[in-house]
């Protein structure tokens, strides 16, 4: 098992209502995550956190932009001295304080949305700066506004609750008033206004709610401080007072519900709270427990509650209708009622997710985010190693020497499928197989890169497939990586391993600098580094896999049509778009490294990057060649605008050197210093290069007018 992931925890008060309850059954959950914790106030959670061994920092932080701003500022200084793997925001307000600081300090966040608060303009902006996002119920995933919005809704309880009988002896004991013949009505939530518990007191005043007790359990909250005194004025203006109970704050508070006869979950609209309740914990938990429960509706527990087409599991009212909520509790009065709306409940929750499974929903959002897919995770899934060679017999001994001893589990397998070697590659290749049966070679004389690869994938017997390239360097952990990856709840079906790029002398060098991408980039980028890479490129991209270190289930290879055959080049990329056009996820696996050395010379990178644009060409792929267009226009405009002056000229000067900044900024921080003036020459001919190739690629496709025609040009690495 690798590691566990890093994570700093911001959370936006320290009282205990849903969205901390949520966070703490989760975290109990998983032994995957090594957790520090901000909080934005002190309270409660503060104890929770220091008993489950959770360092944790109380930052006092305001309402006012100018708070928020100040805190931000201070945790950007934090996270970039503790670089943790990743951050989760618990709400909107932490997330206002997060995101932001995460953005400039170059580490990746995760916000998880627990209801509606500040749904608008608010959520646009927290989906630009957050990397990921967690939404606790259903509904709250559009209103995120954020693309990658996952589910992770508030498990179920994982233990059942206390007997009827001894939770009303607890409820007793804790202050609880009821006497023999009292039906009670149970609310449990923080107190504050738009809860909605002062409609459950007012109900007690109506006529017929004069059986009712109301339990009120639930902390004081710092944001309303006079909340509990309010109740206790409007239960004695009302005549309700010895029928009215507060109990305070009780730990796993679910465990006394079975007590009740009656839960209500009765939020209201107010000025600063939610409209409705997103997930509505109590009212799963009541109806596991058998009991009725009283909602607000319109809004997902009243949803929950009174399904359409299925058996209702309480009653709905309007928000603000203590009237309704008078009515509600005269229809249960009837026992018959209760146990039918209770058992109701049962059969409707009994399915739903448990805290195991909700945690590895949450840490698997968490490490994907991260670029870390797997980490924390030991796979157990056998793997079959699909290689094509094709005149290898210099490199092919390497890579076997690197694979062989990362087949570590039963049924792993290599299979190496030569395209036609005439340079003793598969008398090398057959001289493994001889010693380990694990690996197998295939002959398929004439076939390229895709071809190869499919042919080996029909006679892999696993359903997980691993693909790298002779001249590639697995690192040790290669594989184990990936199964890891592939081990994930709900797992991605593409897992994008990355490649680390070498070279010898100062021009290749400064081709690695220019034209790779960089896996560290990839987990911690900074501000810079995001805004260049997501309009220039330069960047790992999970939908875009490159066969020298990938993974994919064969279902997925199969619902994507395989490998493009009509392609020597691109075939990895237009593969990858074709496993997410058919429906699956893909993730990047940054600790799924291999390595690869850059070409010797300038003039056969040059040679490459044309072919590499061929491919492009040839695909037709609207990204890819959009690219190399892009590029080809960029250099005429510059080469216009040079001949138009001098104010001109500085212009194209100073936008030249933004592009090359990102290349520049990784010379000086590599210490590259022989490559420096090398960049700006490398660049130029690379972008040229694949520009040309992806115009000759175009051309050679139009006129053959058929898109499945071979494209001309040597395989390799694409």
């Amino acid at each position: 098992m690798t590691r566990p992931l890093r994570v700093s925890v911001v959370a936006p008060s320290g009282v205990l209502g849903g969205a901390e309850l949520w966070l703490l059954s989760l975290l109990d959950a998983t032994d995957r995550l090594m957790v520090d914790a901000l909080l934005l106030a002190d309270g409660p959670l503060r104890e929770e956190f220091a008993r489950r061994g959770v360092p944790c920092t109380v930052r006092p932080t305001g309402r006012s932009g100018a708070s928020i701003a100040r805190s931000a500022a201070w945790l950007t200084r934090r996270l970039r001295a503790d670089r943790p793997d990743v951050v989760l925001a618990n709400g909107v307000k932490a997330a206002s304080v997060a995101a932001p600081a995460a953005w400039l300090a170059g580490v990746r966040c995760v916000w998880a949305k627990h209801d509606h608060s500040h749904d608008g303009p608010l959520m646009t902006l927290l989906a630009l700066l957050s990397d990921g996002c967690v939404a606790t119920g259903a509904e709250l995933i559009p209103a995120s506004r954020h693309p990658d919005a996952v589910l992770v809704p508030f498990p179920a309880p994982g233990r059942a609750a206390l007997p009827r009988e001894t939770a009303r002896q607890e409820l007793l004991r804790r202050g609880v008033r009821l006497g023999q013949d009292e039906l009670l009505l149970l609310t449990v939530a923080r107190l504050v206004g738009y809860k909605g518990v002062d409609d459950a007191v007012t109900a007690l005043a109506q006529p017929g709610a004069s059986r009712w007790r109301l339990a009120v359990v639930g902390p004081d909250d710092p944001a309303e401080p006079g909340e509990r005194e309010r109740l206790t004025r409007l239960a004695a203006s009302l005549g309700v007072a010895d029928r009215v109970d507060f109990t305070g704050w009780l730990p796993e508070a679910w465990q006394f519900i079975p007590a009740a006869d009656a839960v209500a979950v009765l939020t209201k609209p107010t000025g600063s709270g939610p409209t409705q309740e997103s997930f509505g914990a109590v009212a799963l938990e009541a109806m596991l427990a058998g009991v009725p429960v009283i909602a607000t509706a319109p809004g997902p527990v009243s949803e929950r509650v009174t399904p359409p087409g299925a058996d209702p599991a309480g009653v709905t009212v309007e928000p603000a209708r203590a009237d309704q909520v008078a009515g509600a509790l005269r229809k249960l009065e009837d026992p018959d009622i209760r146990s039918a709306m209770g058992a109701a409940g049962r059969r409707s929750a009994v399915a739903h997710p448990g805290a195991e499974q909700s945690a590895a929903l949450l840490v698997r959002t968490l490490a994907e985010t991260a670029r870390l897919t797997g980490t924390g995770l030991e796979g157990t899934a056998a793997v079959s190693v699909v290689t094509t060679v094709k005149n290898e017999a210099g490199v092919i001994d390497q890579l076997l020497e690197l694979l062989v001893p990362q087949l570590a589990v039963d049924g792993d397998e290599i299979i190496v499928v030569d395209g036609g070697s005439t340079d003793g590659t598969t008398q090398r290749v057959e001289s493994w197989t001889s010693r380990d049966p694990r690996v197998r070679l295939l002959h398929a004389p004439g076939t390229g890169i895709s071809a190869g690869r499919n042919t080996g994938i029909r006679a892999a017997g696993n359903a997980l497939i691993a693909c790298t390239d002779a001249g590639c360097y697995p690192a040790p952990d290669w594989l184990a990586r990936l199964r890891a990856a592939a081990g994930e709840a709900e797992g991605a079906s593409l897992l994008t391993g990355v490649y680390r790029v070498s070279g010898r002398g100062p021009v290749s060098h400064a081709l690695v600098l220019v034209g790779y991408p960089v896996p560290e980039e990839a987990r911690h980028p900074g501000p810079w580094t995001r805004l260049y890479c997501r309009f220039l490129g330069r960047e790992f991209d999970a939908t875009l896999p490159t066969g020298r270190s990938v993974a994919f289930t064969r279902a997925a290879w199969e619902d994507a049509g395989g490998f493009p055959e009509h392609l020597r080049t691109a075939e990895d990329v237009l593969f990858g778009r074709a496993v997410v056009a058919a429906g699956h996820r893909a993730a990047l696996v940054t600790t799924a490294e291999v390595g690869w050395e850059q070409r010797p010379t300038l003039r056969q990178t040059a040679a490459m990057y044309f072919h590499y644009g061929e491919g492009s060409g040839w695909s037709a792929n609207p990204l890819l060649l959009g690219r190399d267009t892009a590029r080809a226009v960029a250099y005429t405009a510059a080469v216009a605008a040079g001949l138009r002056g001098p104010a001109a000229r500085r212009v194209t000067a100073v936008t030249f050197l933004a592009y090359l900044s990102l290349p520049l900024t990784r010379a000086v921080r590599e210490r590259r210093w022989a490559a420096l003036p090398a960049v700006p020459l490398v660049a130029v001919v690379r972008d040229l290069s694949k520009a040309a190739g992806a115009a000759h690629g175009l051309v050679g496709r139009l006129r053959s007018g058929r898109a499945h025609d071979v494209a001309p040009g040597r395989g390799g690495p694409s």
